[in-house]
Order: structure tokens, then C-alpha cells, then sequence
């Protein structure tokens, strides 16, 4: 009984919450791309926001790797080397003004988020179940937005205060964060599914069901990534606001996406089927809400209930990772599913790039407008789906 409280005490799961803290600041330096653009200037802007979106390249490579890796090592192993990871390559940009350095010292710092991601939400799984793992996985997804919000605001605040490149010094966050998890965060039980795992590591056997799902999640994690990195040029290019404005809106909006995360549960137990598509249609009219804003307080005010609503939606799906695997699967369904969401972070400026030639315009307005019709349609068809079908696809 003493080893069960010091296994679920709060520190624990402060602990073990507290690597997702690090897990969403990779975006947090978005409101530097316009300081970015000028520092580059023989560079496109969309090249430019793939300093922001770097490191989700890497995570889309190393989330695989990570399993393999923590059956070595172990788990807790494998999350404190990430973090250590994350934690060196992160505040590299701090001394250097060159891109190409810059792009490999993100991919490196993706590394490490790549080696802890998958686990960071997995591990849930294995130490709580029922009622507590889903109120656990919402605050999850709020530690992540959290996280965003305490690295954009010291970002934003270096940035103003000392230049660009002060601003990675948000990294160092990553240190206090592995020194938690090592006191406080005992190795995972040997349970079912791990056996399971190491049975079929090499041809494990994956729902169909979960290629749909890491799917959907890359659509939309392209249009909540294209508000994300493109605000800022909203805000700027408009004339609404500041360069000091835009970074203050994206410090505070991760408190929106905590909120979202910390009532996920009770969401899910009043909306149940219904809270997914309706929280994507209420995504899309945000996103048409800001492109078509003429006032500062309107645009922050729509990306503020963008990053709720992501904060939302997001959870949703990683939570029903444990419905849609396979027996033994768990650790690998939401591995892809994690790999959906960060293609879909990686490829936001292609498509950002390829919606702007499509219409022949690099108005940031157009993104938010095209990207609101894309949300709106799919959640139409998830309403269609649950109504009509009754549930054939969404779960």
C-alpha cells in the first residue's frame, strides 16, 4: 500500500505531467519569424517558419524510435534523455546568427521531444485507468498549452528585452523538468501491454481505424499551427497591433488551450460522440472569425478560442487511443497518432506556401479564411457521420 501511494501521489503525477511542459514549447517562438525574416533576408518567409516547425520533423522520425529505444533502456530512462536532449540543442540559437545552423539545431532539439512524446502520454495510460486517466490526459494536454504559454511569454519578454535570440533560453526548461521526473516517477509496471509489445516488435498488428484518426489529426494540426505562426504577421501586416502586442497574444493563449485541457473531461461526459465535431466546427468559425477581423481585439480574441478548441480536440483523439489499438498496441497506436499530429506541425508551411499560390496572395488573412472552410467541412462530415451512419468512422 505504501509503494501504490508513492507511485500515484500528486508529486508523481505533477511529475510526469510536467514533461508535457516541454512538449508544446517548440512553437512558443513563433512570435520571433517576422525577427527571423529580417535576420534572413535571402530566405522566404515560409522557409523562415520552418525554423518554428523544425523540430517536428525530427519527432516525426524519433516518436518510432522511442519504443524501440525505451525497450532497451526503459521507459523512464528514455524520457529523462530526451528531455536532456531537448534541453542542450534547444539553447543552441542563443549563440549562433546562421539558418542553416539554426534548422539543425531544431531538428536536434526535435530529437529529444521525439524520445519523450510518445511516452509522455502512453505512461498515462499505464499508471491510471478509467475516470482518472481521462481527467489526466486533459490536463495533460493543458500542461502542454502551459508550457506554450509560460515559453511564449518568456520568449516574448527576452524578445523585447534583448533580441531573438535571448529567447531560447525557454529551454533550459527542460533540465528542472528531468530532474523531477528521475525523483518522482518510478519505472512503468511490466503490464500486459508492454509484454505484448516485446512479443511483436517487429510485425505488431495496428487497428486499421488508427490510420484514419492520425489523419485527421494532421489536417487539423496543419490549420491550428497555420494560426499559430501566422498571428503575428496577422496582427503586424494589418496595422491592428504591435510586434510587442502579437507577442503578448501568443504568451496568453496557451492559457486558453490549459483551460481547455482542465474541463476536457467534463466536456467529454456532456457532449460525448458530439464534442469532437462540434468542437472542429467551432475551430473553423474562429479561424474565419480572425480572418475577417478589423480590430486587435477581435483577432486575439478568436485565437484565443482557436487554442481552447485545439487544446480540446486534441485530447479527444489521443484519448481514445486505448478504444482504437490493438491488443499490445497502445504504446505504438499513440505513437502514430503523434506522428499524424507532427506532420501536420511540419507540413503547416508547405501548405501555408501552397495556399498562397494556389490564390496568388501572401495575405495572412487568406489563411485563416481557407483554413476556417477546411474545419467547418470536416466537422459537417463528422455530424453527418454520427447522425446518419451512426458512427461508422468517428469513434
Amino acid at each position: 500500500m505504501d509503494q501504490e501511494k508513492k507511485k500515484y501521489s500528486p508529486m508523481m503525477k505533477f511529475s510526469l505531467l510536467a514533461v508535457s511542459l516541454v512538449l508544446a514549447s517548440s512553437l512558443s517562438v513563433s512570435a520571433e519569424v517576422p525577427q527571423w525574416q529580417r535576420a534572413f533576408p535571402g530566405h522566404s518567409y515560409s522557409s523562415i517558419e520552418l525554423i518554428a516547425t523544425m523540430p517536428a520533423l525530427a519527432v516525426i522520425i524519433f516518436l518510432l524510435a522511442s519504443s524501440w529505444i525505451a525497450k532497451k533502456i526503459g521507459p523512464k530512462r528514455t524520457v529523462i534523455f530526451g528531455l536532456l536532449v531537448s534541453g542542450i540543442a534547444g539553447v543552441i540559437p542563443i549563440f549562433v546568427t546562421n539558418y542553416y545552423v539554426m534548422l539543425i539545431s531544431r531538428f536536434a532539439f526535435g530529437i529529444g521531444l521525439g524520445l519523450l512524446n510518445g511516452l509522455a502520454v502512453s505512461l498515462i495510460g499505464t499508471f491510471f485507468k478509467g475516470k482518472e486517466k481521462n481527467q489526466l490526459m486533459g490536463v495533460r494536454s493543458g500542461f502542454e498549452m502551459l508550457g506554450n504559454a509560460i515559453s511564449a511569454y518568456v520568449a516574448g519578454a527576452l524578445l523585447v528585452d534583448f533580441g531573438w535570440h535571448s529567447a531560447f533560453l525557454i529551454y533550459t526548461l527542460a533540465f528542472p523538468v528531468a530532474i523531477l521526473f528521475f525523483f518522482f516517477v518510478p519505472n512503468p509496471p511490466q503490464e500486459e501491454h508492454y509484454q505484448a509489445e516485446r512479443k511483436n516488435q517487429y510485425f505488431p498488428k495496428v487497428n486499421t481505424d488508427v490510420l484514419f484518426w492520425t489523419i485527421l489529426l494532421a489536417v487539423y494540426q496543419i490549420t491550428y499551427v497555420g494560426a499559430t505562426v501566422r498571428i503575428a504577421e496577422f496582427i503586424e501586416g494589418t496595422g491592428i497591433g504591435s510586434t510587442q502586442q502579437s507577442a503578448v497574444v501568443i504568451s496568453i493563449a496557451p492559457i486558453f488551450g490549459l483551460v481547455g485541457g482542465i474541463i476536457f473531461s467534463v466536456a467529454l461526459m456532456r457532449l460525448k460522440k458530439y464534442l469532437l465535431p462540434v468542437g472542429i466546427i467551432a475551430s473553423g468559425i474562429c479561424q474565419l472569425w480572425i480572418g475577417l477581423s478589423h480590430s486587435f481585439f477581435s483577432a486575439a480574441l478568436g485565437f484565443f478560442l482557436v487554442t481552447f478548441l485545439d487544446a480540446v480536440v486534441v485530447s479527444y483523439i489521443l484519448n481514445i487511443a486505448t478504444e482504437i489499438s490493438s491488443k499490445g498496441t497502445l504504446n505504438l497506436t499513440t505513437s502514430i497518432l503523434l506522428i499524424g499530429s507532427n506532420c501536420g506541425i511540419f507540413l503547416a508551411p508547405i501548405a501555408l506556401g501552397g495556399i498562397d499560390s494556389v490564390f496568388s496572395s501572401n495575405k495572412p488573412a487568406l489563411t485563416f479564411v481557407v483554413c476556417g472552410i477546411i474545419l467547418l467541412a470536416m466537422g459537417a462530415v463528422g455530424l453527418w457521420d454520427i447522425k446518419i451512419f451512426r458512427r461508422k468512422i468517428f469513434k
